[in-house]
């Protein structure tokens, strides 16, 4: 007798092979001048943009100020995630006399991801960041997944010199490369300024010879592509979103540029443990039949609707750049922002100036004592009844440092390090 397959195992089946997936979006965004661009609801605008697509790695460039970086969190990501945290700002080191200052930052899920380390990189102009991100997984002890993730903002506008410039960035991610574990899985995201894949800066970052091999993951590079002002290549176009200037501030000219790329390693491929979603990388927004049009021309239509073009019109001159990975892990353990005996540090615990801590209803209105590594009374504070607070810590000294309640009601104190 044939046998056959009771109908409910075959649901425990489908259901365990439907979540045997975890899928990790990304979205990389140029923020044109944050916050001090034009309209001033752009935190608000951010929110419905980033609500839309709901990234689990946000990265951004031209961000402004430490201000701006807790404003998006706090206003733009928190208010529909609040299980969210960002980076230590680092004001840029490549050329702090500059009159515009503008830098990198990460946001991400912590549900998802632990930031363990961040790095930042000197070049002629601009920082490129470097972010060591651990997937949250029951068996990471064992089987750790990282991603090494970088951000950079590459100089602009043609000519050699500027393309000079490009490459010697280039050069500075590629010697990053080397202190990597060679297996290591490495995302590479910004906003490049290139124009064609002949540029000796693109070349760089997909030459075969690096220590980690990285592709671009809509061109094999099999053939040289000069995607400005080339309608062959609306599809992947992602500047400018205007065709007229918009308050004054960013490029204008109508979509016709693809400026913003993430690169990825050649492992993420493939790789069983962690891999890009095939067709999963676009242009956010882009309808593909933009070319020299504003974003939100009533003629593009396609699936972005013109409710999401029109905030990404206001937004930036640039559209966002998004990916999705994905892995068989299927132990992430999701919490739930609940009111239970919780508080920890959000982020790294290498802080420089501030000290943000997720808190429980639990700790509102208590009293906490910080103490360095001698066992020394350093500060006291009290909470009050925000779930997330942020304390000043910048007179701090270099060093160790542990957080405990006064009430005793934390069973593990609090430990993190202070650096520059």
């Amino acid at each position: 007798m044939k046998k056959t397959t009771p109908i409910f195992l075959i649901f425990i089946l489908f259901v365990a092979n439907t979540f045997s997936q975890t899928s990790i979006k990304t979205m990389f965004y140029n923020l044109l001048y944050y916050p001090s661009a034009q309209p001033s609801d752009r935190e608000v605008i951010l929110k419905r943009i980033l609500d839309t697509y709901q990234p689990d790695i946000f990265t951004v460039c031209e961000l402004e100020t430490e201000v701006g970086a807790d404003e998006i969190l706090t206003q733009s990501i928190q208010t529909s995630n609040p299980n969210f945290a960002r980076a230590v700002f680092v004001s840029n080191q490549s050329d702090p006399s500059a009159d515009n200052q503008l830098n990198q930052m990460l946001f991400y899920n912590t549900d998802k991801f632990t930031l363990e380390n961040q790095q930042t990189h000197t070049t002629y102009i601009r920082d490129i960041m470097q972010y060591t991100l651990l997937l949250n997984t029951v068996d990471q002890a064992t089987n750790p997944i990282r991603i090494e993730y970088f951000v950079a903002h590459f100089k602009s506008s043609q000519g050699s010199a500027n393309k000079a410039i490009r490459l010697d960035m280039a050069n500075v991610f590629t010697a990053a490369l080397d202190n990597l574990d060679p297996n290591s899985y490495v995302i590479f995201s910004g906003d490049f300024n290139l124009y064609t894949s002949s540029e000796d800066a693109y070349q760089k970052i997909l030459d075969t010879n690096n220590s980690i091999v990285m592709i671009d993951p809509i061109n094999d590079n099999s053939s040289l592509q000069s995607w400005n002002n080339n309608d062959t290549y609306t599809a992947v176009h992602t500047q400018a979103t205007r065709v007229n200037q918009l308050y004054g501030n960013g490029a204008y000219s109508g979509l016709d540029d693809r400026f913003d790329f993430t690169f990825i390693s050649n492992n993420l491929v493939a790789s069983n443990d962690l891999h890009m979603v095939q067709n999963s990388y676009h242009a956010y927004g882009n309808n593909e039949n933009c070319y020299n049009l504003d974003i939100n021309d009533p003629s593009c239509t396609g699936n972005y609707a013109l409710t999401l073009r029109d905030d990404l019109y206001l937004m930036s001159d640039h559209l966002p750049v998004v990916m999705e990975l994905e892995t068989p892990q299927t132990t992430l353990k999701i919490r739930k922002y609940t009111n239970d005996n919780t508080i920890k540090i959000i982020g790294s615990n290498s802080i420089t100036n501030k000290l943000t801590l997720q808190i429980s209803e639990t700790f509102f209105n208590s009293q906490f004592t910080i103490y360095n590594q001698l066992g020394q009374k350093i500060k006291k504070f009290t909470t009050s009844n925000s779930k997330q607070q942020t304390f000043d810590i910048s007179d701090f000294s270099n060093g160790f440092y542990i957080i405990t309640s006064s009430n005793n009601k934390l069973t593990h104190p609090l430990k993190f390090i202070k650096v520059n």
